[in-house]
Order: structure tokens, then sequence, then C-alpha cells
């Protein structure tokens, strides 16, 4: 059996299964079974990115939501009759938390009726089957996968399957939804549930959408990998004229819109997470006339923030590309504590629309790829080995060795070190004096010393060294002439030559060559 956990914090990035841990210690603390559904199951099974977290509670997660609401987080989105959450924490990871609900419909697009249920009537009544699967978090049965509606198999055949006949009346919302999960997992809808989008098309249930649920859709869209390729997949079923009647004649800017996914594809990739709802949404509407934009805001209904966010993301990038390319001698300080204040979807925004100010370019890149990182890798663990505990005094170091990192005073890692331990007032350390030799080390010292000294007085060939026998072969003949050359003169007779020849054959058995060895082993 597989462990789903394991492959689950295998997979999560270190800020979202941050965000798992909290949420399971908080729940477990209140006593409520939890439960991780729909996206996250999804994408761990089908290998893709793991996007949002998604729990769900047997009980009222009220306090669950207050509780996990109380620290960093940058948006809360509060449904009431659902007992639901949507929030952004302040490490840019998205989460939502539920009640395990049962829901009774009345009429299309109108919000259902809510009432307590189990986890496994929860996952039945959602919309395909590869979102109706969950991984337990409770103590008692953690790493358990529920599965009622076999969507892992659908999984492994890469279809969408429609849980139930009437599915697309009571939520049209999910023909927009079954349109970005076939654009971005390239999914094919099963034989009838195709049947069932195509009979919902020709009798307008997209009509019937209502209008938060529309704006959390944009939203959806917006967060996809491309962009484009959803909207346009829209656009051939004529469902972008669900957020404006105009967007099917007048076409969203799509060369900005690859721009942008390009620049923010490059940020997600360095580690950031950006949230690019306010660009998508502004390159929509940039070619509708205002009448039809202001309509297409009140339809999406979104909050002040949002609409604060979106109606002068284009006033605050004029500003700040200005304020960049006119100050030329800026150092990388003065780029740094300009743009740590500016959120990063309006540095991408910008990167979009100016991408042909390179001073600009040049600048922000900088900013994000070279000067951020470098924060992450303070010297916080040798700051600590010298004395300085964490601290105001810790943080003020830290500060200005970031700084002279930024106008690069600080080269080399011994340098660095140098500068850390002055802002510390950390004396130098006094260089360690080698150890003195021992007695007994002198000796051994002096009886290799000594070994090499007899080859010098004994310049023997060093074809001794071979072994025995091919010595004798190549010894035997040196000497043979030797002997033979001196009998002849004196006895001057011919016939002897051959006896001569024969007598260094015999001088094999004197062995000779082994004399001089003897000598030097004495």
């Amino acid at each position: 059996m597989p462990d789903y956990i394991f492959m689950l914090e295998s997979r999560l990035s270190p800020e979202q299964l941050e965000a798992l841990n909290r949420v399971q210690q908080e729940a477990q603390d209140l006593g409520l079974n939890l439960y991780l559904v729909g996206g996250a199951v999804r994408d761990l099974m089908s290998g893709s990115p793991i996007r949002d977290l998604d729990f769900t509670s047997e009980g009222n997660p009220t306090r669950l939501i207050r509780r996990v609401q109380g620290e960093g987080v940058r948006r809360v989105t509060v449904n009431e009759d659902r007992h639901a959450a949507e929030l952004v924490l302040a490490s840019g990871v998205s989460l939502s938390l539920e009640m395990a609900r049962n829901e009774f419909y009345r009429e299309p697009g109108k919000p259902p009726e809510v009432r307590p249920a189990p986890i496994m009537e929860d996952l039945r009544r959602r919309d395909f089957s590869m979102n109706a699967m969950g991984i337990s978090l409770t103590p008692g049965s953690r790493g358990l996968l529920l599965d009622p509606t076999n969507g892992q198999a659908d999984i492994e055949h890469r279809q969408l399957r429609i849980l139930h006949n009437y599915s697309f009346l009571h939520d049209p919302v999910r023909l927009l939804r079954l349109v970005r999960f076939q654009s971005r997992l390239g999914y094919k809808p099963e034989a009838r549930t195709q049947q069932l989008f195509e009979a919902a098309l020709e009798r307008g249930y997209q009509d019937y959408i209502d209008s938060e649920a529309l704006g959390r859709e944009a939203e959806q869209v917006a967060g996809e990998e491309n962009v484009v390729a959803v909207l346009k997949a829209l656009a051939e079923h004529e469902l972008l004229a669900v957020f404006h009647p105009q967007l099917q004649k007048r076409a969203p800017d799509y060369a900005s819109l690859a721009k942008l996914q390009r620049y923010r594809g490059q940020a997600v990739a360095a580690g950031y997470r950006v949230d690019a709802f306010a660009s998508v949404l502004h390159y929509v509407r940039r070619r509708l006339p205002g009448r039809a934009e202001k309509q297409l805001l009140r339809n999406l209904a979104l909050d002040k923030k949002q609409m604060q966010a979106l109606l002068g993301l284009e006033a605050e990038a004029r500003r700040l590309a200005q304020q960049l390319s006119r100050q030329r001698s800026l150092g990388p300080r003065q780029i740094y504590h300009l743009l740590e204040t500016v959120s990063l979807d309006l540095l991408v925004f910008i990167l979009t629309e100016y991408s042909d100010k390179q001073r600009v370019q040049a600048k922000i890149y900088n900013y994000l790829f070279k000067y951020k990182p470098l924060r992450k890798r303070l010297p916080v663990r040798e700051l600590q080995l010298m004395g300085v505990p964490p601290g105001p005094k810790s943080d003020q170091i830290l500060e200005k060795y970031f700084e002279a990192v930024l106008d690069g005073k600080l080269r080399g890692r011994t340098h660095q070190l140098k500068f850390l331990r002055n802002l510390a007032g950390v004396p130098k350390p006094k260089p360690v004096p080698p150890p003195k030799p021992k007695k007994g080390a002198k000796k051994v010292e002096e009886a290799p010393a000594a070994a090499p000294a007899p080859p010098p007085q004994q310049p023997a060939p060093p074809k001794e060294v071979k072994p025995p026998a091919a010595a004798e072969k190549k010894a035997a003949p040196a000497k043979a002439p030797a002997k033979a050359a001196a009998p002849s003169p004196a006895k001057k007779k011919p016939p002897a030559k051959p006896k001569a020849a024969k007598k260094p054959v015999k001088a094999k058995k004197q062995k000779k060559p082994k004399k001089p060895s003897k000598k030097r082993r004495r």
C-alpha cells in the first residue's frame, strides 16, 4: 500500500508543509477529524504540482478557522452559510477550510441548502470523480486514502467524469471548470459527461452562474500556468461571454498575457509565489470600453481590496517605472530598499508592461534574482558561534553586513569573517603554534634518511635489481670474452678458440654474479 503521507510531504513546498502541519495540529487540539481533499489529492495522484491545500473537517470548523486566521494571514474570505473559509497565508500559501456537508439545490445557480454530513457523503457530492478523493489526517487513520467514486482509475485513464446527471444544472460553474481542467491536464470528458456538457450549453445553463462563484472561478483561471490556453479554450465554447458578452468580440490582450505568464514563470522557478489575478484581469478587460469594463468588475463581485488593487495597478506601475528609469545613480543598496516594500505582483506586472525599458528591467531583475537571494544567505550561524545570540544586536549586525555585501565591500570569505568579527566586537583569534616534534619522531626521521646513502657509494648497474634468472643470462656473455681473450695470445693455437667458447657455459655453475649482492647485504 503506498505511503501517501510520505508522498505528500515529499511533494509539498516548505511553506505548504508548514501550513499542513499547523492546520493538522490545530484540528487535533480541537478534536476534529481532518481530511485533505479535492485538488491537492488529485494533483498528488496525477503527478502535477500541488497548488492549493483544501481541508475538510467533520464538524463545524469555525474555531479552527479562527485559530489559523490568527497568525500572519494576507486575506480571508468567510462563507458562513457553507461554514467555509478561503485563506492566503503570509507565506503565499492558499488553503481552504470547510465543513463536511451535503448540499440540496432548489433552483439552478442558487446557493444550496447545506447540512452536515460524514466525509464519504461530502466526497460523493463533488463535481468530478478525480476531485472526490481524500486523505485522512486524523491520528487514528492518518494516511488512509478515501476514494468512493473510483477517481484514481479516471486519473489513470486521463478522463473527466461527472458524478451526477444534474451536476451542471445544480452548479453551472462546473461548465467552466471542465474546460479549465481539460486545458490544464489534457484530460478528455468521457462519453456521458461530454453529452451532458453539450446539452447544458444548448440549454443555456451558463447564464445561471452566480456572481460570487464566477469571481472565484476567475481567480482560478488567473492562477493557471498557461492562462492564454485556458482563455482561448473558453472562447471556443463561447464561455467568455459569461464574464461579459463583449469579450467574445473584443478578445483579451493575449500577447501581453503571454509575456506575463513568462515573467511569472521565471519568478515561480526562483521560489516566489505570485498572485497575478489583478494583472490577468487588467489584460482581459483592456480592450473593453468604459461601461463594459465596469460591468465586468460588477459581474465578478470583487471585494474592496481586490477592486483597489486592480484600479490602481496601472498608475502605481507607471510611477515606480519612472522612478527607476530617471535615477541612474541608484546603487544596489538603494534599489533594494526602494523595491523591498513593493509587492511581487506589481513587480511582475512592471516587467510585463515595460518590457522594452532595459534600465527598469535590469534593476528589477537584479533585485529579484540577485539581491533578494543574498538576504536568505546571511551568516546567522557564524554570528552565533562568535557568541552573539539572536536579538536586536544580532539583527543590526546582519543588516550592516548585508548592506556591505550589496555595496561590494566584502569579496572573499576571509574578508567577510573579519568584517563580521569587527561588527560583533570579537578579537581576531591567535594563530595556533605548530606542535613540537617528539623525541621518538626524530629518530624515525633520521633512520630513513641514512638508508639512501649506500647506493651512491656503489655505482652498480640497475640491471642487478632484476630477477636472478634474467641477470645470469645477461651477465654470462659479458664475462665469457674476457676469459677467452686471455689464453689466446699465450698459446697461439687456433683450435683452442672453440674450447674457450665452451668455458662460459660452465661458468653458470659458479654463480659468480651473486657475490656483489652479498657485499650489499653486509
